[in-house]
């Protein structure tokens, strides 16, 4: 991780972004577990990102107004969003996060390359925030939030 004087700074697909200025080993179980989520999001590896998702799991996507509950719908629903893109990245900007005892939040605001099957290049910007749970030792995600801001190039 690079650094601004004493300031952590995160580098996701080309943006710079500051992390959070906490410390600690459950702040950086919840920002390694995010970021890797990301990942494997941006990879289309559906099996290994609903991995961290707890059963329980609520989602507040940004195709359905409607929120998806439960760790089989959730999945679902991530491949419904694969299935609809030939590519599909998301960067990070400027992500946060903080831990506190059994809760973690990752939050921030994300640009959405996407291109439709047979279509064009599109871009848009969102924010975020997942919630992550810790139960016997692990990080779950709990709750997840995105929602698109106005599109910047159609």
């Amino acid at each position: 991780m690079r650094r601004i004087g004493r300031i952590p700074v995160l580098a996701i697909a080309g943006l710079l972004s500051f992390s959070s200025v906490a410390y600690g080993d459950d702040l950086a179980e919840v920002r390694t577990l995010f970021e890797k989520d990301i990942h494997l999001l941006n990879a289309h590896n559906n099996d290994a990102f609903s991995i961290a998702a707890h059963e329980d799991v609520v989602l507040f996507g940004i195709f359905s107004p409607f929120p998806v509950e439960g760790k089989e719908k959730f999945r679902q629903a991530v491949q419904e969003y694969f299935d609809n893109y030939e590519h599909a990245v998301i960067t990070l900007i400027d992500p946060d996060y903080k831990a506190m005892g059994a809760t973690g939040v990752a939050w921030g605001n994300f640009r959405l390359a996407t291109r439709r099957k047979g279509g064009a290049q599109e871009y848009t910007d969102g924010r975020y925030m997942v919630t992550y749970t810790r139960a016997n030792g692990k990080w779950h995600a709990i709750s997840m939030h995105y929602s698109l801001l106005e599109p910047l190039v159609k």
